[in-house]
């Protein structure tokens, strides 16, 4: 078992350079309470782990923001969400949940590869294999 871990930067860079993350969620930005990702249209999401079990990652998507609250009342928070996800298998959207399922994710990049445990937390990323 191998343990890595990332500053959300150096997580994200690698993310992008795999062709993992959607060009469109590159203004992503981590404080205490999760990440704070920058939709087009002026939307800010906070987007914040809700668990991890069996290589599946479950984040939730939030925002005090009144723009948010407005756009998300007329649908264009799940439009520009379903929008950066499509071409993407292993991100699954139900409502306000993202599910990521991981070794899916990795797999396609690294053959055989499991993830036993990952915890985001105080803006790093730790990934245990």
């Amino acid at each position: 078992m191998a343990t890595l871990n990332f500053t959300i930067d150096e997580a994200l860079n690698i993310l992008w350079a795999n062709g993992m993350l959607p060009e469109g969620m590159k203004n992503i930005k981590a404080n205490r309470e999760g990440l704070q990702v920058a939709l087009a249209g002026g939307i800010d999401i906070m987007v914040r782990q809700e668990s991890f079990s069996n290589g599946i990652l479950k984040l939730a998507i939030t925002s005090k923001s009144w723009a948010f609250k407005l756009a998300d009342k007329a649908g264009l928070v799940d439009e520009k969400i379903d929008e950066l996800l499509k071409d993407r298998p292993f991100i699954r959207r139900e409502n306000k949940t993202l599910t990521i399922d991981l070794n899916r994710a990795l797999q396609s990049k690294i053959k055989g590869i499991q993830v036993k445990d990952f915890e985001l937390l105080d803006g790093l990323v730790k990934i245990t294999f």
